[in-house]
């Protein structure tokens, strides 16, 4: 019966329509139980702080997986509406940065400290880092703490448009911190160069064209929503990228490496 009411499948789960307007993120076999609790505690804090993201409504277990409802959010990802109609791309990269803008002005309690988060990701990428990283630990604490709920993994495939209205999904990275640590892991996730295998020299270059816009018109937006300065972003690029490392995305090392290596030239 689930078979025939798949949505989709990712990493982790698959997600099937489910009874009254909801979904059911089904986890395969094998997937950490504690990870699918904080995930379901993570996305009732979430929503209860008033943030537009999807309601959770429990976790059930079927045909031996667990998994959890929530609600569905009728509508595509912002990705897939750039990719149909690109001439709107500047449109949907400010509607970003106005929901960012307006989530970094939420709290809520129980959450991860974004720092700790920071720090043990770069701890993890030492092997990398050869060094680097307590110079870079050291910068990281010498920077200023924040209160705002800030997502972790907020690019355009984690935004959910339906009638106009934005919902952000996949909280599983939120903490609680610096809103400018944030914008700089959504300037990293949407600038980096990884390309699916096998991708043609004009996609590429294609791609490479519409992250440098999507990120420019994101950025500029934010920005002046916020009445704050680019430098102040800045500042964070460079643990934010050492802490990124640790996810070993194809592609992406020499990039960060590199950005890495510049900011510390710097101090």
């Amino acid at each position: 019966m689930l078979k025939n009411n798949i949505i989709g499948r990712g990493m982790t789960a698959e997600v099937y329509e489910w009874d009254d307007g909801k979904v059911l993120k089904l986890y395969y076999e094998g997937f950490s139980e504690d990870i699918i609790k904080y995930e379901a505690h993570i996305g009732k804090l979430i929503f209860e702080a008033g943030i537009s993201s999807p309601e959770v409504y429990g976790i059930v277990e079927v045909e031996g997986r667990l998994g959890i409802v929530f609600q569905r959010i009728h509508g595509q990802s912002m990705l897939k509406l750039i990719e149909k109609k690109p001439w709107k791309l500047a449109y949907y990269s400010r509607s970003m940065a106005r929901m960012h803008a307006e989530m970094h002005l939420r709290s809520a309690g129980g959450l991860p400290d974004q720092k700790d988060n920071l720090v043990a990701s770069i701890t993890e990428s030492s092997n990398l880092l050869a060094g680097k990283e307590n110079v870079i630990i050291n910068y990281l604490n010498n920077l200023s703490n924040g209160t705002s709920v800030c997502h972790g993994d907020f690019h355009p495939d984690n935004i959910i448009v339906a009638d106009g209205e934005l919902t952000a999904i996949d909280w599983i990275n939120v903490s609680s911190g610096n809103p400018f640590a944030d914008v700089a892991r959504t300037c990293l996730m949407i600038g980096s160069p990884a390309m699916p295998p096998g991708s043609s020299m004009l996609s590429v270059i294609i791609s490479k064209l519409a992250k440098k816009l999507i990120c420019s018109f994101y950025l500029k937006e934010y920005i002046k929503c916020t009445k704050s300065r680019y430098e102040v972003i800045d500042e964070w690029f460079l643990p934010v990228a050492a802490a990124r490392l640790r996810e070993k995305i194809p592609g992406e090392e020499k990039w960060i490496m590199k950005i890495i290596d510049e900011r510390l030239k710097r101090l």
